[in-house]
């Protein structure tokens, strides 16, 4: 493609459109409700426009402890005059990311322009990356909630089309490529990873023309500068905590399982060969195999996702099924043809993007592999550019063209079918819709000035009652107790105010004089107390039950032990 070579400006507008509205579109009820760490990010950055500081009381931190998972810092600011405009609601903390997300179609579409500046055969083919990506479910889902690393993958998606206008004759642009490149440090735990071999990368692959250009040398300067600073404040918090809560030596269980119970089964446990077969290390490297493995299986990528519901949609796929003979096909064709320095770059970022996924205990894992993007619209339409060149008949090329077309349209009416329809009515268990409808009636005339009493402080509770109450931070700063830390690093509330979080025992906190009682219905209570207020899920199901118990206390009257009893509502 030459430079001369214009923007196709109203289809990729067109595009822009698509993009916008299936991530702004009811963004404020789809998910329903925030979840925990949406409402934990939302209520930090009201605590730091209200008083400056985070809920502990820090100033204007650059690491965050939040629940012990010291949170990085660069969405929680950008956050910040969202909710200082917005109000502390689910737009405020959901529209940084959405944003995100349209400009990564945007600067993906320039990045396939300038990637294949020199062999790119057709305007449609930045056209149809920009198309995919649009409509990518992996994409759209992580725009329509708070999500760093959908963030990190904009920077990095400008940092690689910085880098390569560098690259085009236009040195200066090293300056900014790899400083942008640096601060998805500060955005994203998974691109310390990534980032940092993406930047190996780019260094090798561009090395003749950086010798000879002193930006390149200054950027490299401030790349290093910025992760310096970076690290200073997360490599003994955020990176620390990360490492030893989600690593896959995270699970002490799985550990003992996976080599210290082989041993003991076997005639000569002390044996070198034994010790050899089963240790951390042999542990540590099958693990890793197996998960990096899986990130690029069908059953993740097509067919359910990953098994946080925070970042998939119930027996959906991160991408359509229609893209997996396309994905497939990009990648052999990438793998076989005679490469150019553009093919090189798009293979190491596929081959980097699921290493700091794998390394973790849940692998894979639709979040950390995330930084991926925007490679499967890329390989997939390669791979569409591979199959239609390969049919030498027009005709059948037409054809073929129509039944895609019409294949991926049917799989884009199921997934919005189940994301706008199916999901926030049977999925609102996974997110802050109880939360929400609850902190409603907690702070109702009837429950305002009573004691609450409440289960599950593991859970976090705490935080959607922060947030969906607006509470205020500089109270919330001197009244919050918290238990001691966890084993793995992360803290739990024990109360602030007038609630207390802590399992319901409700053969004794019945006799605590006008106290709300609040528990969870299914799982956790399977029963509901007589004369509780329900709150239900959009479906229908109970959730919480809400119990207030007697201004005397507990008075001990006849047929008192049936005041236990299952029921069916």
């Amino acid at each position: 493609m030459s430079k001369a070579r214009k923007v196709s400006w109203i289809p990729l507008l067109c595009i822009i459109v698509i993009a916008a509205c299936i991530r702004v579109y009811r963004l404020t009820d789809i998910p329903p409700g925030v979840n925990r760490d949406e409402a934990s990010i939302g209520y930090t950055a009201y605590s730091l426009i209200k008083t400056g500081k985070d809920e502990y009381g820090r100033a204007f931190p650059l690491s965050f402890e939040s629940f012990g998972d010291w949170k990085l810092p660069m969405y929680i600011y950008l956050t910040v005059p969202f909710v200082k405009v917005l109000g502390l609601n689910e737009l405020a903390v959901r529209l940084p990311s959405a944003i995100t997300g349209i400009l990564a179609v945007i600067s993906t579409y320039f990045l396939i322009r300038s990637l294949f500046s020199e062999t790119l055969t057709s305007d449609l083919i930045p056209l149809v990356v920009a198309l995919f990506l649009a409509i990518s479910p992996w994409s759209v889902h992580l725009s329509r909630v708070e999500s760093e690393s959908n963030l990190a993958v904009l920077l990095v998606t400008v940092s690689v089309l910085l880098w390569l206008k560098a690259l085009h004759g236009k040195p200066k642009y090293f300056l900014f490529s790899y400083p942008i490149l640096a601060l998805t440090f500060w955005v994203y735990a998974g691109n310390h990873v990534f980032s940092s071999l993406l930047f190996l990368g780019l260094i090798v692959l561009s090395w003749k023309e950086m010798r000879r250009s002193k930006f390149a040398y200054v950027g490299v300067a401030i790349f290093a500068i910025l992760l310096t600073v970076i690290l200073t404040q997360t490599l003994f918090s955020a990176d620390r905590t990360k490492i030893s809560g989600i690593s896959i030596f995270g699970d002490p269980t799985v550990v003992h399982l996976a080599i210290e119970t082989p041993r003991t089964e076997q005639p000569n446990p002390n044996s070198i060969l034994v010790r050899l077969l089963y240790n951390r290390a042999t542990f540590a490297a099958e693990t890793v195999f197996q998960n990096y493995l899986k990130a690029f299986s069908p059953q993740f990528l097509f067919i359910s996702g990953g098994t946080n519901h925070a970042h998939n949609i119930e027996n959906f796929g991160n991408l359509y099924l229609i893209e997996a003979p396309l994905f497939y096909l990009g990648i052999i064709y990438l793998l076989t043809k005679k490469k150019n320095r553009a093919d090189k770059l798009l293979l190491w970022w596929l081959l980097i993007s699921p290493i700091a996924s794998s390394i973790t205990k849940d692998a894979p894992h639709t979040n950390r592999i995330f930084a991926i993007y925007p490679l499967p619209p890329i390989v997939s339409t390669l791979g569409l550019v591979w199959l239609t060149e390969r049919i030498k008949n027009k005709r059948a090329v037409i054809i073929s063209m129509v039944v895609i077309g019409l294949l991926y349209t049917a799989n884009v009416a199921l997934y919005v079918n189940r994301y706008f329809v199916l999901f926030p009515r049977n999925e609102a268990d996974n997110w802050g819709y109880g939360y929400k409808k609850l902190t409603q009636v907690l702070e109702s005339p009837e429950y305002k000035d009573k004691h609450v009493i409440m289960s599950a402080p593991e859970v976090s509770p705490y935080i959607y009652l922060l947030f969906y109450s607006a509470y205020d931070p500089h109270t919330y700063q001197i009244q919050a107790k918290r238990y001691p830390i966890t084993s793995d690093g992360f803290t739990n509330v024990a109360g602030y105010g007038r609630f207390t979080f802590r399992d319901v025992n409700w053969k004794k906190d019945i006799c605590i004089p006008s106290t709300v009682l609040v528990d969870f219905v299914n799982g956790r209570s399977p029963f509901v107390y007589p004369q509780s207020k329900v709150i239900r899920l959009p479906n229908g199901v109970p959730f919480f039950q809400i119990f207030t118990t007697s201004v005397f206390g507990c008075i001990k009257q006849p047929g008192d032990e049936q005041l236990y009893h299952s029921a069916k509502n």
